[in-house]
């Protein structure tokens, strides 16, 4: 086992759960948890995930185990989740917004705790659901499944721009992102040699294409806009039967509605399930936002609006591919990613809304 996370297992004690189940009222003040039988689930760009087995009785009240998603804890990973605060909005995302988001499945949140000064959090345990695999792409009724869930964070918050102005949520359209198109070139730069083998003909020059107009692009948006969890594809999702749990809600933010929309099906599709179901997935979605109340979203604007968010992925994972700790998988993750993204902006001629944003750059560059 990798020496860092036999470290990050080690940060978690019986002690930190029982305070976290006494906080929910799950234990009475007399009451405290006993030996853990802890083991990784999943290691991610920007927390580390264990499984806790509760190995002697306990009340009926409490499950008999729950995960535990830990903040990295050292290098340059660690010191770009805190700067960007992802740790402290995911723990927003649960404590404030979840409560208020009817219809929409995620594990249940049972409560933090510290670990060097950041929250771990403490979910529930789905047992019966499997993760889905983001290199190989979406099987069956996934696509349909996640796509069901995106009015259940959209609807509630719908162009509220009083909501909107939290300074906490993060904003990747509609607004300058100091150093947003150098750090895309420059994390380009770091990995374009070792993944030239993997990409697909025509994929570096529609990244490299993209990178130089992000910030343009970015900031030509103007609307309308609404809650996007912004990582919206297969790894941070649980599928059983006919139900999705969402996960990882630490990149939360203020964007396009079709931004989660065009980064699901862009990233987690291969490219022929893309291209032979996107047209009837973008319908579905628009129709449901307008049974939730929404107006003014009709079919068009909505295919119009996907097709111009066809780059969300590539300005959201190619700063992270240069930035956060990496490993064989990740590389193999973010390669076929970036494949499907490429096809689809060329299926989608979406190079016209490059053309089309106004040539400006942030302040940075």
């Amino acid at each position: 086992m990798n020496q860092n996370v036999d470290q990050r297992i080690a940060t978690v004690t019986s002690e930190d759960l029982t305070a976290v189940f006494r906080s929910s009222g799950r234990l009475s003040p007399e009451e405290r948890l006993g030996q853990l039988e802890i083991t990784p689930v999943g290691t991610g760009q920007m927390a580390d995930t264990v499984r806790c087995i509760l190995t002697d009785p306990v009340p009926s009240r409490i499950p008999a185990s729950c995960v535990v998603k830990l903040p990295v804890g050292e290098g340059q990973t660690a010191l770009t989740a805190r700067t960007a605060g992802v740790y402290d909005r995911e723990l927003r995302f649960y404590q404030e917004l979840l409560p208020e988001l009817s219809g929409l499945q995620c594990p249940e949140f049972f409560g933090s705790f510290l670990v060097d000064g950041e929250p771990a959090l403490v979910l529930e345990d789905i047992r019966d659901a499997v993760p889905s695999n983001q290199i190989l792409g979406a099987v069956g009724h996934q696509p349909r499944l996640a796509v069901d869930q995106l009015v259940n964070i959209q609807a509630r918050w719908w162009n509220d721009e009083a909501f909107g102005a939290q300074d906490w949520l993060q904003r990747r359209a509609g607004a300058p992102i100091p150093d947003r198109r150098r750090r895309y070139l420059a994390a380009w730069d770091k990995v374009k040699d070792t993944v030239a083998a993997e990409l697909e003909p025509g994929a570096a020059e529609v990244i490299e294409e993209f990178g130089h107009a992000c910030d343009a692009w970015s900031q030509s948006y103007d609307g309308p806009f609404t809650l996007a969890h912004h990582d919206y594809r297969l790894d941070n999702m649980l599928f059983a039967d006919d139900r999705v749990w969402l996960l990882d809600w630490q990149t939360l933010g203020w964007g396009p509605p079709s931004w989660d929309l065009a980064y699901f099906i862009g990233s987690s599709l291969s490219v022929e399930q893309r291209r032979s179901s996107e047209s009837e997935l973008v319908v579905r979605h628009a129709r449901q936002l307008r049974d939730a109340g929404i107006e003014g979203w009709t079919d068009e604007v909505a295919w119009n609006s996907y097709r111009a968010m066809a780059y969300s992925t590539l300005l959201l994972t190619m700063p992270a591919a240069g930035e956060l700790r990496s490993n064989e998988r990740a590389k193999r993750m973010f390669t076929a990613m970036w494949n499907r993204t490429a096809a689809m902006a060329r299926d989608l001629e979406s190079h016209e809304f490059l053309t089309a944003a106004k040539p400006q750059e942030s302040p940075a560059c």
